[in-house]
């Protein structure tokens, strides 16, 4: 976008300010040997004197501007904390000020949200109807007579997120006023008024202050009315100091040395750094090393010398973003990984020797009673054999490295002595050291022959606990696991049901078929709170499986089963399959198809069969949940296995059509009005905004009404696939 190229040509100049501090890390060898290190100044760790509390790391989601939301697994990929995950604990999502478009924001920050990331939100204009042009610094501005309708605007997002399901933590006042090259700008005087008189309309949500595009010392001659000012404004007035409930600011062109700010960081309110891209906007940047490492850098300076207590960077999936645009964790954000899937929300920045050598950065933070993380940063280009002293008994340090050739490399129990231990960090590297001491206040209670076996009866583990017994406990035992044993041939509940799987808590029975992960979702349930997610699949056979008990389900019987299920990123269609694996007396594979649907993207569909027969030579036989094209993720729910000719009711398959919004089946002008009134006033069902999706890029534009009308006019006979969004910096 034209808007975005004016933003990364300033913040180009901006950037050229910066000062260069980088930093990287890493532990020692095993054998404690510092190899061709330099010896550095032992680093010193008091966890008894305390900073800022951490709210965590994160980035922007800004289907808007970027063109696509992101999908499911790309949102696992950023805010899960597992292998190859980035455990993002921060999500900021943008207000549009068009209220019909707010639905835009919803399923990445909902996604967020169920995973207890914190999401807060940032206006970059108000709507079209509040605003004017010609402000006090010539660009798009908001009328003091419009405040309160502003405050209305900011209030109906926090509620309309609520509604969502989305526990918005905060909204702030206005993105960089004081850049404002497209977007409303405001004066330091007019943020503080609003926020002093209008600020306390807004309760759906905390208010945050504006956020200044850069944390720019006060009154700075290159700044007009900006800055740290902002800051100072809403500091000496009582009512805005009132109504403003935590600080945000961008780091663009910001120096270490401005990062500073005593009267804020004192004033009891948390600042986060809300937005940022260091050092530069390249495309295909993101993997660059060791420039990599100026993310870890800046993240150093802004916890250390800002005292932030969030740091949030632009885009989470971009080309030189945290995640490319494959969705794969890139160079940068395993940089940031180094500190969020480490330092959790709620950690304390603890007291640390902060450069024990030249070119060397540490931050230390306690994650726990017993546990603290400590991340150094090596950025020159020799190593260094450095000695932490912890000063309390240590009982385990994990390390985990992002070199030139490692990702979050993970080496188990480094080697420790006497409150401390040594660590190699090797020359442009970054390491993060998980640290659990001992718990010097613990002793061990001795169980009594009483206690051990009454916990065993309630378990009904036998193994170990009647060797230590008396005769008489023994016999009590070896009863009860009798009685546990006891087989019960199983019976269909008053519904016909043998099975019925609601996927409502984590004890359900199915298994991943092939390379793909199983969990449970809240993101779009057909009943109850919960559905079954099958992601991260690389091969259309890969789906969700569940094995069948054959004393029940007999060999050459019927029986009755039906899967709900449905996908919500892709193409507009899939086909999806369940069908019945087994293996014969030969031990050959076979699939027996029960059913197969095709799926409207975001609808339900059953698949369902009443008249099922397992082959009489079955073994081993399973049902399977697939798709037949896309390795798009999917749902599954209300999973049933019942007496053949049991009647089971789940959603019908739809009748669709590209371009067909009223299901005529003809795509003509009354499909074109439709396809205009959804993009302006919402749709009225799933199918209806799906058929308007003819490019398939999961949202309707313009770009859609336009491939819709020339099909209408005969200017086209088909319409043509967006596979990929236009990418703009």
């Amino acid at each position: 976008m034209i808007r975005i190229l004016k933003k990364t040509i300033l913040r180009i100049v901006a950037v050229a300010l910066t000062g260069t501090l980088l930093c990287t890390g890493m532990p020692r060898t095993a054998s404690n040997t510092p190899l061709t290190a330099t010896a550095a100044d032992t680093c010193v760790i008091n966890r008894n004197i305390t900073y800022q509390t951490i709210r965590g790391f994160g980035g922007i989601n800004h289907p808007e501007w970027t063109g696509q939301d992101m999908t499911e697994s790309q949102r696992q990929t950023a805010f899960g904390n597992g292998d190859n995950q980035l455990g993002l604990t921060v999500l900021r999502v943008f207000v549009n000020p068009d209220s019909t478009q707010w639905y835009r924001a919803v399923p990445t920050a909902k996604y967020a949200s169920d995973m207890g990331v914190t999401v807060f939100a940032s206006p970059w204009e108000p709507p079209s109807n509040l605003a004017e042009s010609g402000g006090s610094n010539g660009k798009l501005h908001l009328p003091r007579s419009n405040y309160a309708a502003y405050a209305q605007h900011l209030n109906d997002f926090g509620t309309y997120m609520k509604n969502n399901g989305v526990d918005l933590y905060a909204i702030s006042v206005q993105n960089e006023p004081d850049y404002a090259s497209e977007w409303t700008y405001w004066s330091t005087d007019e943020t503080t008024d609003f926020i002093a008189n209008y600020g306390d309309q807004i309760t759906s949500t905390r208010l945050m202050s504006p956020e200044s595009f850069q944390y720019a010392p006060e009154n700075a001659s290159w700044v007009a009315d900006g800055g740290k000012t902002f800051y100072r404004k809403i500091l000496n007035n009582q009512k805005a100091m009132e109504n403003c409930d935590l600080f945000g600011t961008h780091f663009y062109g910001t120096q270490r040395s401005w990062m500073d700010f005593p009267d804020l960081e004192n004033c009891g309110k948390e600042i986060w750094m809300t937005e940022v891209y260091v050092p530069n906007s390249d495309a295909d940047s993101a993997n660059r090393y060791p420039e990599a490492l100026q993310v870890a850098e800046n993240i150093h300076n802004g916890l250390v010398v800002g005292n932030m207590s969030a740091y949030v960077w632009w885009y989470i999936r971009r080309s030189y973003g945290l995640m490319t645009e494959d969705g794969a964790i890139s160079k940068r954000g395993y940089c940031m990984a180094q500190y969020s899937k480490y330092v959790r929300p709620g950690s304390v920045r603890i007291d640390a020797t902060e450069q024990p050598a030249e070119n060397v950065y540490v931050s230390a933070y306690r994650t726990g009673e017993d546990q603290m993380v400590v991340v150094a940063i090596n950025m020159g280009s020799e190593g260094y054999a450095q000695y932490f002293n912890v000063g309390e008994s240590i009982e385990n340090v994990d390390r985990y490295r992002t070199s030139a050739n490692e990702n979050l490399a993970h080496t188990a129990n480094l080697e420790n002595a006497d409150g401390g231990f040594w660590a190699q960090l090797p020359a442009e590297s970054i390491s993060t050291f998980v640290i659990d001491l001992a718990d010097e206040t613990q002793t061990t209670q001795p169980t009594t022959t009483t206690q051990t076996t009454t916990t065993t009866m309630a378990t009904t583990t036998t193994t170990t606990t009647t060797q230590i017994t008396t005769a008489a406990m023994t016999k009590t035992t070896t009863t009860t696991t009798t009685e546990v044993t006891t087989i019960t041939q199983p019976q269909p509940d008053e519904n016909g049901y043998y099975f019925h799987d609601t996927f409502e808590t984590p004890n359900f029975d199915w298994i991943a078929r092939g390379d793909c992960t199983l969990g449970l979702s809240g993101r779009a349930p057909y009943a109850g709170t919960n559905a079954l997610l099958i992601s991260q699949r690389t091969a259309v056979w890969n789906g969700a499986s569940k094995n069948l008990d054959l004393e029940t389900f007999k060999p050459g019987e019927s029986y009755a089963f039906s899967v709900i299920a449905q996908f919500l990123e892709g193409k507009c269609t899939e086909q999806l399959l369940l069908t019945l694996e087994y293996t014969d007396s030969a031990n050959e594979v076979h699939y027996l198809n029960i059913d197969a649907k095709t799926a409207v993207r975001g609808a339900y569909v059953q698949l369902y069969d009443d008249q099922v027969m397992i082959p009489v030579n079955a073994k081993d036989a399973k049902l399977v949940v697939e798709t037949a094209k896309q390795t798009t993720n999917f749902y599954i729910d209300e999973a049933i296995g019942a007496i053949s000719g049991t009647q089971i009711y789940g959603s019908a398959e739809l009748s669709f059509l590209l371009g067909d919004l009223n299901g005529d089946r003809i795509i003509n002008c009354v499909d074109l009005a439709l396809a205009r009134q959804g993009i302006q006033s919402g749709f009225t069902s799933v199918s209806m905004q799906t058929a308007a999706d003819v490019d398939q890029n999961g949202m309707v534009d313009s770009k859609d009404l336009a491939q819709i009308q020339a099909y209408v006019l005969a200017e086209i006979s088909g319409f043509t696939d967006a596979d990929l969004p236009q990418k703009s910096s």
